[in-house]
This record gives C-alpha cells, sequence and structure tokens, in this order.
C-alpha cells in the first residue's frame, strides 16, 4: 500500500524510537559488558563461538540475552495482538514497559551487570515488536540491517527507472539518523552520566508513552 500520507508525528515517533535504541545498544556496547542489546545476529554469531570454544557460562548468558530479547517480544504480541500500526491501538502500555525495564536495567547494573542488561534486551525486544508495518513499510527501530537493506532496493529501483517512494525512503532515513544520533549522544554523554546514562532512554521512552496516550485520547474524543 503506498505510503500516500505519513503524519508528522510518525515520522517523529520513529525517529526518537530509533534514537532510543542508538543510546541502549552503544551504553550496552560502551559500560561493563561490551554487550549488544538493541539486536541479536551478532549475539547468535557469539553464542555459535563459544559454543565451539566450549565457554559455557557465557553461551548460557548469551542465551538469556537472546531469550530476554523474544520474551520482550512476545510481550508487544501479547498486548497489542498485531504489528500493523493502527492508532487505536495502546502502544502507551508497551513503551511504558520499556521505560520500566530500562530504569530496572538502571536499579541493578551496579550490582548485578550481566542479568541487568537481560531488562534492557527485553525492553528493546518490546520495542522493536511494537510497530513492525505502516501501509506497507517495514519499520524496525532498534537495528538498521532492514532498513538499510530497503534503502538498497530503492537505490536500485531507482537506477532501473522505476517509482520509488519518497515517504518510505524519508521514513527509513529518519531511522538510520536517529539510531546514529542515539548512539552519538550515548557515546558523549557516557563519561559524565556513567551508568546513569540509562535514565537517558528511560525517560525518553516514558516522554513518548506520555505522548502517545495523549495523541491516543485525543483521537478517541475526535471519533466519539
Amino acid at each position: 500500500m503506498p505510503l500516500q500520507y505519513l503524519p508528522f508525528w510518525v515520522q517523529l515517533g520513529a525517529f526518537l524510537l530509533a534514537v532510543n535504541a542508538g543510546v541502549v545498544n552503544v551504553l550496552g556496547l560502551i559500560t561493563l559488558l561490551h554487550q549488544s542489546v538493541s539486536h541479536m545476529t551478532g549475539n547468535a554469531s557469539m553464542l555459535a563461538i563459544h559454543l565451539i570454544h566450549a565457554e559455557y557460562s557465557t553461551a548460557i548468558f548469551i542465551v538469556l540475552v537472546i531469550c530476554s530479547y523474544v520474551l520482550g517480544s512476545s510481550y508487544s504480541g501479547f498486548i497489542l495482538g498485531n504489528s500493523h500500526f493502527a492508532l487505536g491501538r495502546r502502544y502507551g502500555v508497551p513503551l511504558t514497559l520499556v521505560a520500566i525495564f530500562l530504569f530496572l536495567c538502571w536499579c541493578f547494573i551496579p550490582y548485578f551487570p550481566h542479568y541487568s542488561l537481560l531488562w534492557a534486551c527485553a525492553a528493546m525486544g518490546i520495542q522493536n515488536a511494537m510497530v513492525s508495518h505502516y501501509k506497507g513499510a517495514i519499520i524496525r527501530t532498534t537495528h538498521l540491517s532492514g532498513v538499510l537493506t530497503d534503502l538498497g532496493l530503492a537505490l536500485g529501483y531507482r537506477f532501473r527507472g522505476l517509482q520509488v517512494e519518497k515517504r518510505r525512503i524519508i521514513l527509513h532515513l529518519l531511522i538510520v539518523f536517529g539510531f546514529i544520533c542515539g548512539g552519538m549522544i550515548a557515546a558523549a554523554t557516557e563519561p559524565y552520566l556513567k551508568l546513569n546514562g540509562f535514565l537517558v532512554p528511560a525517560g525518553l521512552s516514558f516522554i513518548l508513552s506520555l505522548a502517545y496516550w495523549f495523541i491516543y485520547f485525543r483521537h478517541i474524543y475526535v471519533q466519539k
């Protein structure tokens, strides 16, 4: 389905969710464990390496990381029932859970650094599964592989002389730019905030949940 109209708040929401994931992933990489938490491809590869080298304690931890991400995704599936974006769904609930899980990560990371990151992994699973599709556009806000693939496809279509939807490209570029911006924010503030940096994405997630509830109830009021 063509993106005939792309509301500004959808663009802004996708950008800010990507910023959120960029902050969380860089914090996971540059803090105690050097662990990616917003995407699982690298973790699956590391699991294979540790299994071959019989490093079972590390392998078990990575299995827990992957399972936490999957479990977080299942929360979104249970709460929303559909990955296609629709304004009437209560996205404020999973966004609030993301904020709570990141806050719990911040609470526990000074004492249990390994297992506290499992909360962050679950948070990213929730976020990534919230919205997978919007009018035919695939939206993933916690990693860039699919987004960059779609941008490459669009470039190839353009070279072939085919029509390319500008709104779809804008949406993907916003996600890429947001993820990189989030990583830059985390890298720039980490020397000052240290582990308190996890409060930044927790706060952003909470603000996004409040903003969505405002849009949701306004939409409900207008329809009455």
